[in-house]
């Protein structure tokens, strides 16, 4: 597409949506500024920064939310979408950004208007929406799944697993530990356990159901009441807002009745399981972690079942041992070896409570040195023996 072309699209686009739309050239100098609030240029630019190569369209978070990039096939021109608020920007965050960004305090009341005057939308529509940027600009059609793929730090469900991962009667109607163990990742924050989940349970060989002669009516149906269940027993006893779940639930079960397919039915589905898991997870990590904490932190936590140390995460993140310990544990209370076993622990329970593995083979999941090892840990951690914690699950 001629430049001309793209900035007009993208012109129409932001009129269209009102969703800021910032174009980049190749020497990241800004063509076109589609932004009520002038101020904000310097967080596009440092968001702008960020984009790697590795993926097109990506993904990029901020302290104002997450921003879609697209780049065009020549790699002329990047084009920024954003931000889609996930959550409510609390005056720590608004501080945090614009000491981030070194914008105008003078202007705080501007930019409080300009991100509380952005549409709320859906993160799947915000997903629907950068891939429609995508097409128009580069002409290569994706889908949300395919878009889910590309991306190195965000929930992944390989587009062969979605078919087998919502037949009706398997997973919806399936088994109460399944459930169980979906709402428990909901209620924990646990996207990448969300993500493991799933592949599992797409790989469990269960019993289809007869489905009714409307298909994709059932599929609505019972994406309606399992997406209230996601919510309610899910969100809020995650600790999500009341107000705010119940918000959710009502805009997600009026995008799922504009679905013209059961496939768009059941993507919706898990975008916006995913997106519960991220709004607790979230609450319960501030975005007051730095950008080399809080990637520290994503390493341990997606590495809980292999035999990391200190020096494993210090090799991850690029630094020092002396620095960057006494930053984490500044940043998060603990120590990086207090916090691996914990993590290991946290996911110990999901096993105990929701799996028939033994004890033995749960400790060397998760590479403690011993069982007798992994039962102390657990013990000192959450008062309790692991045996005794499958059987206080088992009889609730």
């Amino acid at each position: 597409m001629e430049t001309n072309n793209l900035l007009k699209t993208c012109e129409l686009l932001y009129a269209s949506y009102n969703l800021p739309i910032i174009c980049f050239n190749d020497r990241n100098e800004v063509i076109k500024f589609n932004c009520s609030y002038l101020g904000y240029e310097k967080v596009f630019r440092h968001i702008a920064n960020r984009v790697t190569g590795e993926s097109n369209p990506s993904l990029v978070s901020g302290y104002a939310g997450l921003y879609g990039a697209i780049k065009t096939n020549d790699e002329k021109t990047l084009i920024l979408v954003g931000p889609f608020k996930n959550k409510k920007i609390s005056d720590d965050l608004f501080a945090s950004l614009i000491h981030e960004h070194n914008l105008d305090w003078n202007e705080l009341d501007s930019l409080k208007e300009f991100i509380g005057n952005i549409p709320r939308i859906s993160y799947n529509k915000f997903l629907n929406f950068i891939c429609l940027v995508h097409y128009l600009i580069n002409r290569e059609e994706i889908s949300i799944v395919d878009f889910f793929n590309s991306q190195n730090n965000d929930f992944k469900v390989p587009e062969k697993y979605t078919e087998e991962i919502w037949k009706e009667d398997d997973f919806i109607h399936g088994t109460y530990n399944l459930e169980q163990r979906l709402l428990s990742y909901v209620r924990n924050g646990d996207v990448e356990g969300l993500a493991a989940f799933f592949k599992t349970v797409a790989n469990t060989p269960t019993p289809e159901g007869k489905l009714a002669d409307d298909a994709l009516r059932q599929s609505k149906n019972i994406f309606i009441g399992f997406i209230a269940l996601v919510g309610k027993a899910g969100a809020i006893k995650g600790n999500l807002d009341i107000e705010q779940t119940y918000q959710l639930i009502d805009l997600y079960t009026q995008e799922c009745e504009r679905c013209i397919s059961v496939n768009q039915v059941n993507e919706l589905r898990y975008n916006a399981i995913i997106d519960f898991a991220q709004r607790v997870a979230d609450q319960k990590h501030p975005e007051a972690y730095s950008d080399e904490v809080y990637s520290a932190l994503q390493f341990i936590k997606t590495h809980t079942n292999q035999p990391i140390g200190v020096d494993d995460v210090l090799k991850h993140v690029y630094k020092s041992r002396s620095m960057f310990m006494e930053q984490f544990k500044k940043e998060t209370g603990e120590t990086i070896a207090r916090y691996i076993i914990k993590a290991k622990l946290q996911e110990s329970k999901q096993l105990l409570a929701y799996s028939n593995k033994s004890i033995a083979d749960i400790s060397n999941f998760f590479y403690f040195s011993s069982q007798p090892h992994f039962q102390r840990a657990f013990k000192n951690e959450y008062g309790i023996t692991p045996l005794a914690y499958r059987k206080k699950k088992l009889n609730k």
